[in-house]
């Protein structure tokens, strides 16, 4: 290590301690860093010339100057001292790498072969992704042999054969090669109602409002000119075409959305990453996170799949059988009034969507 012989550096050792002090100090080193000594010695001197004249310095001083040296670092002096702080600096920087390893080889592990013979264990062939059931459960599979999964926020879960709801299909996977492939949705409302799909092409031209009190965003009106708008007015001509339209008053279930897809490949840089279209189940979400799974994807994606909950309309009694228009808004316990399934525009609960945000 080179020799300090800056001036500045003495006087501030000077003020700090009172020269005895720093001098016991320093021979105190000096005989335990024989290496060393020579240049504990020449800063010792250094320490004493500049400080005859402090021997007025103020007790506080010790204090501070303890203060400062116990935020220094060690300075190595010798060839043993360097060598074995280079070792310890190798072992603080090797040990978090090798736990780091140790925890990615556990995480990829391979289950237990019983696991996988008895079918507890099994492997979504489109991710690779492995899921665990309960001893007795097995999950549900369509025609095909691929899993049914219930979407919450962008994770697919598998459900049990036993599970109750609704199976849709929906195409999803990368944007070039669609899969249909089979989600399931229980019914959330207190009223009877009906799980549909429709499909829209981008911008969507419809606007949405969130309830906090259920946590769910219900349409609330249709952009005009739109093709959704065109769709609605196509249904109240017939109502037939009802299934193929976006009404107010629909609960959102789940929306595609387009993702990013990493193969294990493009973590390393030797392929790209895919734009794949997910679901995105809506249900009890929080606004800001359906607002953004809404704006996820491009005119080039395609088209948009919603996924919605609609209150079954009510005849009323007597022998035309008539529907009572609006009377399907779900007066009762799920606590909304008739003016959404009417087509008027409800007093506002929360957010609403603006339209330019479904570009």
């Amino acid at each position: 290590m080179p020799r300090t012989n800056s001036k500045r550096g003495q006087s501030a050792v000077a003020a700090a301690l009172p020269a005895d002090q720093v001098l016991t100090a320093l021979h105190t080193a000096a005989a335990a860093a024989a290496a060393g000594g020579a240049a504990v010695s020449d800063l010792a001197a250094l320490v004493s010339s500049g400080a005859a004249g402090t021997a007025s310095t103020l007790p506080a001083a010790v204090a501070n100057s303890a203060v400062l040296l116990s935020f220094t670092s060690p300075v190595c002096f010798s060839q043993s001292c360097q060598e074995a702080t280079d070792r310890a600096f190798l072992i603080a920087l090797a040990v978090p790498l090798v736990v780091a390893a140790l925890s990615i080889a556990y995480a990829l592990r391979p289950p237990p072969p019983e696991l996988i013979e008895s079918g507890r264990v099994f492997e979504d062939r489109a991710t690779g992704t492995r899921f665990e059931a309960p001893e007795g459960v097995s999950p549900e599979r369509d025609k095909n042999g691929e899993l049914a999964y219930r979407p919450i926020s962008y994770t697919p879960w598998p459900v049990d054969q036993s599970y109750e709801g609704e199976r849709v299909r929906i195409a999803v996977g990368p944007v070039a090669d669609r899969q249909l492939r089979t989600y399931v949705f229980a019914r959330s409302l207190a009223v009877p109602s009906d799980i549909l799909t429709v499909t829209l092409p981008r911008p969507l031209g419809v606007v949405l409002e969130y309830d906090e009190r259920f946590r769910r965003a219900t349409v609330v009106d249709l952009i005009e000119g739109t093709n959704a708008d065109q769709r609605r007015k196509r249904a109240s001509l017939n109502a037939d075409a009802a299934t193929e339209a976006v009404l107010p008053g629909d609960v959102l279930r789940a929306v595609t959305a387009t993702n990013f897809v990493y193969p294990t490949r493009a973590l390393w840089g030797a392929q790209a990453p895919e734009r794949h279209i997910v679901v995105y189940g809506a249900d009890r979400q929080v606004w800001s996170s359906v607002c953004g799974a809404l704006k996820k994807g491009e005119v080039k994606d395609g088209e948009v799949t919603l996924v919605l909950e609609r209150r079954r309309p009510r005849k009323l009694g007597g022998p035309g059988g008539q529907v009572a228009a609006g009377a399907d808004a779900g007066e009762g316990a799920d606590g909304e009034g008739a003016e959404g399934a009417a087509g008027q525009r409800a007093p506002e609960r929360g957010s609403v969507f603006s339209p330019e945000l479904f570009g």
